[in-house]
Protein backbone atom coordinates (compact mmCIF):
# COMPACT_ATOMS: atom_id res chain seq x y z
CA UNK A 1 0.00 0.00 0.00
CA UNK A 2 1.11 3.29 -1.07
CA UNK A 3 2.75 5.59 2.22
CA UNK A 4 0.26 8.41 1.47
CA UNK A 5 -2.76 5.37 1.74
CA UNK A 6 -1.95 3.94 4.98
CA UNK A 7 -2.19 7.46 6.66
CA UNK A 8 -5.76 7.63 5.83
CA UNK A 9 -6.38 3.57 5.94
CA UNK A 10 -4.66 3.83 9.55
CA UNK A 11 -7.72 4.01 11.66
CA UNK A 12 -9.15 1.21 9.61
CA UNK A 13 -6.05 -1.47 10.35
CA UNK A 14 -5.15 -0.32 13.80
CA UNK A 15 -8.75 -1.73 14.26
CA UNK A 16 -7.47 -5.09 13.35
CA UNK A 17 -5.59 -5.30 16.38
CA UNK A 18 -7.01 -3.20 19.12
CA UNK A 19 -10.66 -5.22 18.34
CA UNK A 20 -9.62 -8.21 17.58
CA UNK A 21 -11.63 -10.82 19.44
CA UNK A 22 -8.22 -12.64 20.85
CA UNK A 23 -6.55 -9.50 21.58
CA UNK A 24 -9.59 -8.55 23.49
CA UNK A 25 -10.15 -11.52 25.01
CA UNK A 26 -6.79 -11.77 26.61
CA UNK A 27 -6.32 -8.37 27.64
CA UNK A 28 -9.00 -8.17 29.63
CA UNK A 29 -8.03 -11.14 31.23
CA UNK A 30 -4.88 -9.77 32.39
CA UNK A 31 -6.67 -6.43 33.43
CA UNK A 32 -9.14 -8.64 35.42
CA UNK A 33 -6.22 -10.42 37.01
CA UNK A 34 -5.55 -7.48 39.19
CA UNK A 35 -8.42 -8.36 41.19
CA UNK A 36 -7.65 -12.04 41.88
CA UNK A 37 -6.23 -14.21 44.87
CA UNK A 38 -2.72 -15.28 43.71
CA UNK A 39 -4.69 -18.85 44.53
CA UNK A 40 -6.94 -18.14 41.71
CA UNK A 41 -4.44 -16.74 39.41
CA UNK A 42 -2.26 -20.70 40.10
CA UNK A 43 -5.65 -22.62 39.26
CA UNK A 44 -5.86 -20.63 35.92
CA UNK A 45 -2.66 -21.55 34.99
CA UNK A 46 -2.81 -25.17 36.17
CA UNK A 47 -5.97 -25.18 33.82
CA UNK A 48 -4.34 -23.86 30.95
CA UNK A 49 -1.16 -25.97 30.90
CA UNK A 50 -3.71 -29.09 31.45
CA UNK A 51 -5.45 -28.07 28.34
CA UNK A 52 -2.08 -27.43 26.65
CA UNK A 53 -0.72 -30.68 27.34
CA UNK A 54 -4.45 -32.95 26.79
CA UNK A 55 -4.37 -30.99 23.42
CA UNK A 56 -1.03 -32.32 22.33
CA UNK A 57 -1.54 -35.71 23.25
CA UNK A 58 -4.29 -36.21 21.25
CA UNK A 59 -3.39 -34.24 18.27
CA UNK A 60 0.20 -34.07 18.16
CA UNK A 61 2.16 -37.41 16.68
CA UNK A 62 5.67 -36.74 19.01
CA UNK A 63 3.84 -35.80 22.27
CA UNK A 64 1.40 -39.15 21.94
CA UNK A 65 4.34 -41.12 21.02
CA UNK A 66 6.15 -39.68 24.16
CA UNK A 67 3.76 -39.90 26.42
CA UNK A 68 2.75 -43.01 25.77
CA UNK A 69 6.49 -44.38 26.07
CA UNK A 70 6.87 -43.03 29.63
CA UNK A 71 2.67 -43.64 30.77
CA UNK A 72 1.96 -40.15 30.90
CA UNK A 73 -1.61 -39.38 31.24
CA UNK A 74 -2.34 -35.30 30.95
CA UNK A 75 -6.19 -36.84 32.15
CA UNK A 76 -5.45 -37.22 35.25
CA UNK A 77 -2.98 -34.45 35.20
CA UNK A 78 -3.59 -32.23 38.76
CA UNK A 79 -0.37 -30.83 39.84
CA UNK A 80 2.33 -28.76 38.60
CA UNK A 81 5.08 -30.99 39.70
CA UNK A 82 3.56 -33.98 38.05
CA UNK A 83 5.09 -32.38 34.61
CA UNK A 84 8.76 -33.10 35.53
CA UNK A 85 7.89 -36.61 34.22
CA UNK A 86 8.17 -35.18 30.29
CA UNK A 87 11.55 -34.99 29.01
CA UNK A 88 12.97 -31.27 28.45
CA UNK A 89 12.25 -30.33 24.74
CA UNK A 90 15.58 -29.39 22.93
CA UNK A 91 16.41 -27.11 19.72
CA UNK A 92 17.81 -30.70 18.64
CA UNK A 93 15.02 -32.45 19.56
CA UNK A 94 12.60 -29.76 17.41
CA UNK A 95 15.09 -29.95 14.46
CA UNK A 96 15.14 -33.85 13.83
CA UNK A 97 10.95 -34.22 14.81
CA UNK A 98 9.65 -31.34 13.37
CA UNK A 99 6.77 -33.16 11.07
CA UNK A 100 5.87 -34.92 14.16
CA UNK A 101 5.64 -31.58 16.78
CA UNK A 102 2.86 -30.05 14.10
CA UNK A 103 -0.68 -30.39 14.89
CA UNK A 104 -3.05 -32.49 13.34
CA UNK A 105 -6.49 -30.74 14.26
CA UNK A 106 -6.94 -27.95 12.03
CA UNK A 107 -6.16 -24.45 13.74
CA UNK A 108 -8.71 -21.48 13.72
CA UNK A 109 -7.78 -19.17 11.91
CA UNK A 110 -4.41 -20.96 10.79
CA UNK A 111 -0.76 -20.78 11.15
CA UNK A 112 2.61 -19.29 9.43
CA UNK A 113 6.15 -20.39 9.62
CA UNK A 114 8.52 -18.71 12.23
CA UNK A 115 12.28 -18.74 12.93
CA UNK A 116 14.11 -17.86 15.84
CA UNK A 117 17.00 -15.23 15.03
CA UNK A 118 19.52 -17.11 15.42
CA UNK A 119 22.15 -15.25 17.49
CA UNK A 120 23.73 -18.25 19.50
CA UNK A 121 24.07 -20.26 15.80
CA UNK A 122 21.60 -21.42 13.87
CA UNK A 123 18.12 -20.48 13.47
CA UNK A 124 15.21 -22.72 14.23
CA UNK A 125 12.08 -22.79 12.07
CA UNK A 126 8.51 -23.61 13.71
CA UNK A 127 5.14 -23.20 13.52
CA UNK A 128 2.87 -20.36 15.25
CA UNK A 129 -0.88 -19.57 15.11
CA UNK A 130 -1.93 -16.94 13.83
CA UNK A 131 -4.28 -15.72 16.98
CA UNK A 132 -0.40 -15.65 18.74
CA UNK A 133 0.30 -12.22 17.09
CA UNK A 134 -2.91 -11.16 18.89
CA UNK A 135 -2.93 -12.76 21.86
CA UNK A 136 0.87 -12.03 22.33
CA UNK A 137 0.51 -7.92 21.55
CA UNK A 138 -2.31 -8.24 24.67
CA UNK A 139 0.30 -9.05 27.11
CA UNK A 140 2.70 -6.53 25.76
CA UNK A 141 0.00 -3.62 25.61
CA UNK A 142 -0.96 -4.36 28.85
CA UNK A 143 2.95 -4.31 30.07
CA UNK A 144 2.95 -0.58 28.42
CA UNK A 145 -0.45 0.43 29.87
CA UNK A 146 1.88 0.21 33.26
CA UNK A 147 4.11 2.88 31.86
CA UNK A 148 1.18 4.94 30.77
CA UNK A 149 0.67 4.29 27.29
CA UNK A 150 -3.04 4.58 25.57
CA UNK A 151 -4.04 3.22 22.50
CA UNK A 152 -3.80 6.16 20.12
CA UNK A 153 0.20 7.01 21.60
CA UNK A 154 2.56 7.31 18.16
CA UNK A 155 5.47 5.45 18.35
CA UNK A 156 8.79 5.57 16.70
CA UNK A 157 10.52 2.21 16.84
CA UNK A 158 14.08 0.69 15.93
CA UNK A 159 13.97 -2.46 14.54
CA UNK A 160 15.16 -4.78 11.41
CA UNK A 161 12.38 -5.30 8.52
CA UNK A 162 12.42 -5.47 4.78
CA UNK A 163 12.50 -1.33 3.69
CA UNK A 164 14.34 -1.97 0.39
CA UNK A 165 16.54 1.67 -0.16
CA UNK A 166 14.35 3.46 2.81
CA UNK A 167 15.22 4.61 5.83
CA UNK A 168 11.73 4.29 7.15
CA UNK A 169 8.27 3.47 6.80
CA UNK A 170 4.72 3.29 8.47
CA UNK A 171 3.11 0.72 9.81
CA UNK A 172 -0.94 1.69 10.92
CA UNK A 173 -1.32 -1.72 12.93
CA UNK A 174 1.23 -0.70 16.04
CA UNK A 175 0.65 3.07 14.91
CA UNK A 176 4.11 3.48 14.28
CA UNK A 177 7.07 4.86 12.15
CA UNK A 178 9.84 2.07 11.72
CA UNK A 179 12.99 3.49 11.26
CA UNK A 180 15.78 1.39 9.83
CA UNK A 181 18.75 1.06 12.31
CA UNK A 182 21.52 -0.51 10.05
CA UNK A 183 21.99 2.91 8.53
CA UNK A 184 21.99 5.19 11.46
CA UNK A 185 24.88 7.76 10.59
CA UNK A 186 26.54 10.67 10.66
CA UNK A 187 25.48 10.88 7.08
CA UNK A 188 21.68 9.88 7.81
CA UNK A 189 21.03 11.21 11.37
CA UNK A 190 19.69 14.82 10.02
CA UNK A 191 16.89 12.94 7.83
CA UNK A 192 16.10 10.64 10.47
CA UNK A 193 16.28 13.94 13.16
CA UNK A 194 13.68 16.04 11.10
CA UNK A 195 11.20 12.85 10.58
CA UNK A 196 11.09 11.86 13.94
CA UNK A 197 10.19 15.62 14.82
CA UNK A 198 7.64 15.49 12.03
CA UNK A 199 5.96 12.41 13.25
CA UNK A 200 5.69 13.86 17.15
CA UNK A 201 5.85 10.22 18.85
CA UNK A 202 4.48 9.91 22.69
CA UNK A 203 7.39 6.46 22.89
CA UNK A 204 10.58 5.40 21.59
CA UNK A 205 10.55 1.40 20.62
CA UNK A 206 13.20 -1.58 19.74
CA UNK A 207 16.41 -2.35 20.48
CA UNK A 208 18.68 -0.02 22.87
CA UNK A 209 21.89 -0.66 21.18
CA UNK A 210 19.61 1.55 17.84
CA UNK A 211 18.37 3.88 20.46
CA UNK A 212 21.30 4.35 22.16
CA UNK A 213 23.15 5.18 18.86
CA UNK A 214 20.59 7.42 17.70
CA UNK A 215 21.12 9.32 20.71
CA UNK A 216 24.41 9.53 20.36
CA UNK A 217 24.75 10.51 16.79
CA UNK A 218 21.92 13.40 17.99
CA UNK A 219 23.70 14.88 20.67
CA UNK A 220 27.34 14.79 18.52
CA UNK A 221 25.79 16.43 15.41
CA UNK A 222 23.73 18.67 18.00
CA UNK A 223 20.32 18.39 16.73
CA UNK A 224 17.72 18.54 19.09
CA UNK A 225 14.10 17.38 19.31
CA UNK A 226 11.09 19.73 19.80
CA UNK A 227 8.42 17.23 21.39
CA UNK A 228 8.82 15.65 24.83
CA UNK A 229 8.25 11.40 25.36
CA UNK A 230 6.16 9.93 27.52
CA UNK A 231 8.30 6.93 27.39
CA UNK A 232 10.98 4.59 25.99
CA UNK A 233 10.20 0.32 25.35
CA UNK A 234 13.16 -2.18 24.84
CA UNK A 235 12.85 -5.10 23.40
CA UNK A 236 14.81 -7.76 21.93
CA UNK A 237 18.38 -7.31 23.94
CA UNK A 238 20.09 -7.86 26.86
CA UNK A 239 19.87 -4.05 28.79
CA UNK A 240 23.26 -2.87 29.11
CA UNK A 241 23.04 -0.27 31.95
CA UNK A 242 25.45 2.35 30.66
CA UNK A 243 23.33 2.51 27.63
CA UNK A 244 20.23 2.71 29.37
CA UNK A 245 20.94 5.40 31.74
CA UNK A 246 22.38 7.83 28.84
CA UNK A 247 19.42 7.35 26.58
CA UNK A 248 17.10 8.20 29.58
CA UNK A 249 18.64 11.01 30.22
CA UNK A 250 19.18 12.21 27.01
CA UNK A 251 15.73 12.03 26.27
CA UNK A 252 14.52 12.52 29.86
CA UNK A 253 12.46 9.86 29.74
CA UNK A 254 11.87 6.41 31.90
CA UNK A 255 12.21 3.00 30.16
CA UNK A 256 11.18 0.09 30.78
CA UNK A 257 11.44 -3.53 28.81
CA UNK A 258 10.07 -7.49 28.77
CA UNK A 259 11.70 -10.65 28.32
CA UNK A 260 10.04 -12.53 25.44
CA UNK A 261 11.15 -14.96 22.24
CA UNK A 262 9.74 -15.69 19.07
CA UNK A 263 8.67 -19.39 20.25
CA UNK A 264 5.93 -17.67 22.43
CA UNK A 265 6.68 -20.14 25.28
CA UNK A 266 7.69 -17.55 28.19
CA UNK A 267 7.47 -13.88 28.51
CA UNK A 268 8.65 -12.10 31.46
CA UNK A 269 7.47 -8.54 32.87
CA UNK A 270 10.23 -5.89 33.95
CA UNK A 271 8.96 -4.95 37.81
CA UNK A 272 11.58 -2.99 39.15
CA UNK A 273 14.45 -2.14 36.67
CA UNK A 274 16.40 -5.57 35.48
CA UNK A 275 14.33 -8.00 37.48
CA UNK A 276 11.77 -9.42 36.02
CA UNK A 277 8.57 -11.90 36.93
CA UNK A 278 7.15 -14.83 34.53
CA UNK A 279 3.54 -14.31 33.63
CA UNK A 280 1.65 -17.16 34.80
CA UNK A 281 -1.17 -16.21 32.04
CA UNK A 282 1.41 -16.64 29.19
CA UNK A 283 2.86 -20.46 29.72
CA UNK A 284 3.89 -22.34 32.38
CA UNK A 285 8.14 -21.51 33.02
CA UNK A 286 10.42 -23.43 35.02
CA UNK A 287 14.09 -22.56 37.06
CA UNK A 288 15.74 -25.70 36.08
CA UNK A 289 19.28 -25.64 38.43
CA UNK A 290 22.60 -25.30 36.68
CA UNK A 291 25.01 -23.96 39.37
CA UNK A 292 24.82 -21.85 42.55
CA UNK A 293 21.89 -19.06 42.08
CA UNK A 294 22.11 -20.25 38.02
CA UNK A 295 18.86 -21.23 36.74
CA UNK A 296 18.03 -22.92 32.76
CA UNK A 297 14.57 -20.87 31.81
CA UNK A 298 12.11 -23.93 30.86
CA UNK A 299 8.77 -22.59 29.15
CA UNK A 300 5.84 -24.23 28.33
CA UNK A 301 3.48 -22.00 26.16
CA UNK A 302 -0.34 -21.67 26.02
CA UNK A 303 -0.73 -19.52 22.79
CA UNK A 304 0.71 -21.88 20.27
CA UNK A 305 -1.67 -24.93 19.27
CA UNK A 306 -0.11 -25.98 16.01
CA UNK A 307 3.34 -26.57 17.34
CA UNK A 308 3.38 -26.57 20.77
CA UNK A 309 6.71 -26.33 23.14
CA UNK A 310 6.16 -28.70 26.19
CA UNK A 311 9.22 -27.94 28.77
CA UNK A 312 11.35 -26.50 26.06
CA UNK A 313 14.94 -25.26 27.18
CA UNK A 314 16.04 -21.95 26.16
CA UNK A 315 19.29 -20.67 26.20
CA UNK A 316 18.84 -18.17 28.80
CA UNK A 317 19.38 -18.17 32.33
CA UNK A 318 17.80 -16.69 35.06
CA UNK A 319 18.84 -15.75 39.06
CA UNK A 320 16.76 -15.05 41.54
CA UNK A 321 16.51 -11.82 43.14
CA UNK A 322 14.34 -11.82 46.09
CA UNK A 323 10.99 -12.20 44.58
CA UNK A 324 12.35 -11.17 41.14
CA UNK A 325 14.73 -12.24 38.62
CA UNK A 326 17.62 -11.18 36.70
CA UNK A 327 17.92 -12.78 33.37
CA UNK A 328 21.06 -13.14 31.19
CA UNK A 329 19.50 -13.37 27.05
CA UNK A 330 21.04 -14.18 24.13
CA UNK A 331 21.06 -10.74 22.53
CA UNK A 332 23.64 -8.04 23.39
CA UNK A 333 22.77 -4.92 22.97
CA UNK A 334 26.96 -3.77 22.63
CA UNK A 335 27.95 -6.23 20.84
CA UNK A 336 27.78 -5.94 16.77
CA UNK A 337 29.68 -4.30 13.78
CA UNK A 338 31.18 -0.91 12.67
CA UNK A 339 30.31 0.37 8.96
CA UNK A 340 33.00 2.26 7.19
CA UNK A 341 31.01 5.76 8.60
CA UNK A 342 30.65 4.83 12.08
CA UNK A 343 27.13 2.67 11.44
CA UNK A 344 26.53 0.46 14.44
CA UNK A 345 25.42 -3.40 13.40
CA UNK A 346 23.71 -4.82 16.10
CA UNK A 347 23.81 -8.96 16.73
CA UNK A 348 20.23 -8.75 15.24
CA UNK A 349 21.51 -7.77 11.43
CA UNK A 350 22.94 -10.27 9.69
CA UNK A 351 20.15 -13.94 10.62
CA UNK A 352 21.05 -16.89 8.76
CA UNK A 353 17.17 -18.03 8.22
CA UNK A 354 16.82 -18.34 4.62
CA UNK A 355 16.86 -21.56 2.23
CA UNK A 356 20.20 -20.62 0.81
CA UNK A 357 21.67 -21.72 4.48
CA UNK A 358 20.22 -24.59 4.80
CA UNK A 359 24.20 -26.32 4.68
CA UNK A 360 25.68 -24.13 7.36
CA UNK A 361 25.80 -25.35 10.56
CA UNK A 362 26.68 -22.35 12.86
CA UNK A 363 28.48 -18.79 11.79
CA UNK A 364 30.84 -16.07 13.55
CA UNK A 365 31.26 -13.00 12.04
CA UNK A 366 34.87 -11.59 12.99
CA UNK A 367 35.55 -7.76 12.64
CA UNK A 368 38.64 -6.28 12.89
CA UNK A 369 38.49 -2.90 10.90
CA UNK A 370 35.47 -0.35 10.17
CA UNK A 371 33.47 -1.28 7.61
CA UNK A 372 35.07 -4.80 6.91
CA UNK A 373 34.10 -8.38 8.49
CA UNK A 374 34.26 -12.13 8.41
CA UNK A 375 31.57 -14.35 8.24
CA UNK A 376 33.50 -17.83 9.34
CA UNK A 377 31.34 -20.65 8.34
CA UNK A 378 31.44 -24.27 9.22
CA UNK A 379 29.36 -26.38 6.47
CA UNK A 380 27.58 -29.27 6.14
CA UNK A 381 28.43 -32.34 4.06
CA UNK A 382 25.69 -31.46 1.51
CA UNK A 383 27.35 -27.93 1.34
CA UNK A 384 28.38 -27.33 -2.65
CA UNK A 385 31.65 -24.52 -3.74
CA UNK A 386 28.03 -23.28 -6.29
CA UNK A 387 26.37 -21.80 -2.50
CA UNK A 388 29.02 -19.19 -2.24
CA UNK A 389 27.53 -16.55 -4.78
CA UNK A 390 23.39 -16.90 -3.16
CA UNK A 391 25.20 -16.86 0.43
CA UNK A 392 27.15 -13.85 -0.63
CA UNK A 393 24.12 -11.97 -2.43
CA UNK A 394 21.86 -12.72 0.38
CA UNK A 395 24.48 -11.47 3.01
CA UNK A 396 24.74 -8.30 1.07
CA UNK A 397 21.32 -7.59 0.79
CA UNK A 398 21.13 -7.42 4.50
CA UNK A 399 23.95 -5.42 5.07
CA UNK A 400 22.84 -3.33 2.28
CA UNK A 401 26.48 -2.17 1.29
CA UNK A 402 27.37 -0.92 4.74
CA UNK A 403 30.24 -3.21 5.49
CA UNK A 404 32.01 -5.49 3.11
CA UNK A 405 31.50 -8.87 4.60
CA UNK A 406 34.40 -11.66 3.42
CA UNK A 407 33.09 -15.30 3.81
CA UNK A 408 35.28 -18.21 5.13
CA UNK A 409 34.96 -21.85 5.70
CA UNK A 410 36.52 -23.20 8.63
CA UNK A 411 36.15 -26.24 10.94
CA UNK A 412 36.69 -23.96 14.07
CA UNK A 413 35.27 -20.82 15.60
CA UNK A 414 36.62 -18.74 17.96
CA UNK A 415 35.35 -19.52 21.35
CA UNK A 416 35.39 -17.49 24.39
CA UNK A 417 37.17 -18.57 27.79
CA UNK A 418 34.87 -20.62 29.29
CA UNK A 419 34.24 -22.27 26.16
CA UNK A 420 30.79 -20.54 24.77
CA UNK A 421 29.65 -19.64 21.17
CA UNK A 422 30.30 -16.44 20.56
CA UNK A 423 28.11 -15.03 17.14
CA UNK A 424 29.91 -11.32 17.08
CA UNK A 425 33.85 -10.82 17.47
CA UNK A 426 35.01 -7.48 17.73
CA UNK A 427 38.65 -6.80 17.72
CA UNK A 428 38.49 -2.64 17.37
CA UNK A 429 39.00 -0.73 20.04
CA UNK A 430 36.12 0.69 22.26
Amino acid sequence: MPESLKYIASPFIRNRLIKNKEFLHYYNLLENRELLSPESIKEYQLSQLKSILIHSSKNVPYYRDLFKKISFDPIQFSDFDQIKNIPFLTREIIRNNFDKLISTKKIKNGYYAATTGGSTGLPLKFLLDYDSVYKENAFIYYYRKKNGYLFDDKTTTFRQVEFGDKLWKFNPMHNEIIFFPIKLSKLTIEHYGRKINEYKPQYLNGYLSAIWYFAKLLEECKISLDFKLKGIFLTSENIDFKQRDFIEKFFNAKSTTFYGHSERCVIAQEMIPSRYSFDPYYGYTEQIKLEKYKYSIVGTGFLNYIMPFIRYKTDDICTPENKYFSIEGKRSSIKGLRGANDEFLPSTVCELDKPIFKNIMTYQLLQKEKGNADLLIIVGEQFKSSEMEGIRDEINRQTKGIIEINIKIVENLILSPRGKHQTYISLLEE
